[in-house]
């Protein structure tokens, strides 16, 4: 109880420090007439982000409201307004989407979900000036510097190291790619393919499946091959699995099941779909999981901000009734930035100068999902990795934390 006393005590001091700070530095808004600060948000509320957008939705509206009570507090004649567009988790659907809100005058939009759909629409936003700032979109293709992408989550090179470090620590001489055909899936397995061969592991052949795939027969028959020439070759202890994929990753696993006996190999996921509810919604999928001993590494919580992330996930909960991933977190840190950037520059501050203004920002931001400091590409750096599995937990399937990875000084924690 002291511990917690004296957190809420340093808490409350450092935002009464930063509100000091703020207001002495605040900028009205024109002729002191309340100002909107409209804000576009693009999410797949349908197709295979949905979970996503339900998480990020409800973390967003939460956020806004919190937002608009502290700018009241600080004296700031304007609030906060937000504009969700559905992208329909598809490529051309994001970019109708997203001129929808730059038509609306919106200059500053967050998501989409996916590394595709980033990709399409920042080829409307970049040549439009539009701010376009990602709480999820981790593929290696999109670190580019001096563009109008920002990402307040790190790029897939760390999760390649991070993956690697478990196959590593579970000493997995080969893998078998079964990847979702998409650009983050196949960035992805390029740079953690990298990695594991250049440790000296060995990559079998890999194995697609298109976005939409529900009869996953063929793709079965090919894998069971695959692990029988691997086993031959290493032994069934020394191979694994790499899935790839998101939300449908369980359709896999069922049908997997169903074709019998993998032997003792392994099963890695990826950060798509660390934390889903489709999997752990199937007892089909989630026992075999189990059994494979999947493990899954995402871009992780830093616990020196449990005091905000707790609450915060708490609040989510309630609204959504499942515990969201940290990416809906990081749609919440990206809105507190961009509405203490706004609040404390010019109204009529161009774009090129608010994009600086916001990396500025963002390096000694410190919110749900810890330090926001990015790097030059305008991704997120120094991060942790959680690794999550799936276990019971009173008679229910449940996602539990297994490991933990630091990119900083590369070590990998098994609880």
């Amino acid at each position: 109880m002291k511990n917690r006393m004296s957190c809420w005590l340093i808490k409350s001091l450092i935002m009464l420090m930063f509100a000091f700070l703020v207001n002495s530095c605040l900028k009205d808004a024109p002729n002191n007439q309340p100002n909107v600060i409209k804000v576009g948000v693009l999410l797949g509320f349908t197709g295979s982000g949905s979970q996503n957008a339900n998480d990020t939705k409800a973390s967003l509206n939460i956020g806004v409201s919190e937002i608009n009570t502290y700018l009241s507090q600080v004296g700031y004649q304007g609030t906060v307004e937000l504009y969700f567009e559905d992208t329909k988790t598809d490529t051309t659907e994001a970019k109708i989407k997203a001129q929808l809100l730059i038509d609306k005058g919106i200059k500053l939009i967050i998501g989409p979900y996916t590394s595709a759909e980033t990709k399409a629409v920042k080829s409307i936003t970049d040549p439009q000036h539009v701010l376009l700032i990602s709480h999820s979109a981790v593929s290696t293709s999109l670190a580019i510097p001096n563009d109008y992408l920002l990402r307040f989550v790190p790029c897939d090179t760390y999760q390649a190291e991070a993956i690697n470090a478990m196959f590593t620590s579970d000493s997995i001489k080969a893998i078998i790619p079964v990847i979702r055909n998409d650009l983050w899936s196949n960035s992805l397995i390029n740079a953690t393919a990298l990695r594991f061969t250049q440790n000296g592991g060995e990559i079998l052949t890999k194995q697609s499946f298109e976005p939409g795939t529900t009869d996953f027969t063929s793709l079965i028959t090919n894998v069971k091959e695959q692990i029988t020439e691997g086993t031959n070759l290493y032994g069934s202890d020394k191979i694994a699995i790499y899935l790839i994929s998101y939300g449908d990753g369980t359709d896999f696993l069922e049908a997997l099941a169903d074709a019998g006996s993998t032997g003792n190999i392994k099963i890695y996921g990826a950060s798509a779909y660390a934390q889903s509810a489709s999997l752990t919604g199937s007892n089909k999928a989630a026992s075999f999981a189990i059994a494979s001993n999947l493990q899954c590494p995402v871009f992780g919580f830093d616990e020196t901000a449990a005091h905000i992330y707790e609450p915060l996930l708490d609040k989510i909960e309630l609204i959504t009734g499942t515990r969201a991933s940290i990416y809906a977190l990081a749609a919440y840190d990206i809105l507190w930035n961009m509405a203490l950037t706004t609040i404390t520059h010019d109204s009529n501050i161009g774009p090129e100068a608010f994009k600086t203004a916001f990396i500025e920002m963002a390096a000694s931001y410190s919110g749900a999902t810890g330090s926001a400091r990015l790097d030059e590409n305008g991704d997120r750096m120094n991060v942790y990795y959680d690794f999550w599995s799936v276990g019971i937990e009173n008679s229910n399937y449940v996602w539990q934390l297994s490991a933990k990875y630091n990119t900083t000084n590369h070590l990998l924690t098994k609880n």
